[in-house]
């Protein structure tokens, strides 16, 4: 791997992206999530599935962050684009599958793909435009 990875960037988009997650489904979309999944509030407060949730986020940002620095157009709206790229191609692509041959219901669709989008466009803008400066 030659290019190099900005890890401020890739932190600071995990810990966004984390609480993108928590306002989406924890705030804005609470209810509906809930009665589509059928689980309850308390089913849902586990802290096991949170802790796999910030390593899934942040191995998605290290991905991310890779893409944006084998780009090499750093900046804030060349990562915001790599970002929406690799949603659309991969991460919505990829969630697809739970709705195409699973029984995933079809409401959580706009939910969890929105989600995505803006996780990955915010990620990718962060991971971007987010860069230490260089020591004096």
């Amino acid at each position: 791997m030659n290019a190099k990875l900005n890890w401020l960037g890739i932190i600071v988009a995990t810990v966004a992206a984390f609480f993108i997650g928590f306002l989406w489904y924890g705030l804005i979309f609470e209810a509906t999530w809930l009665q589509l999944t059928g689980m309850t509030k308390s089913e849902d407060m586990s802290m096991l599935p949170m802790a796999w949730g910030l390593v899934q986020t942040f191995v998605t940002m290290v991905g991310l962050g890779w893409f944006i620095a084998r780009d090499g157009d750093a900046g804030w709206m060349a990562g915001l684009k790599i970002g929406l790229v690799a949603a659309v191609c991969f991460a919505l692509m990829t969630s697809a599958y739970g709705f195409i041959y699973e029984t995933s219901p079809m409401g959580l669709l706009p939910i969890d793909w929105s989600h995505l989008l803006v996780v990955y466009a915010v990620g990718g803008a962060i991971i971007g435009g987010l860069r230490m400066k260089p020591k004096a």
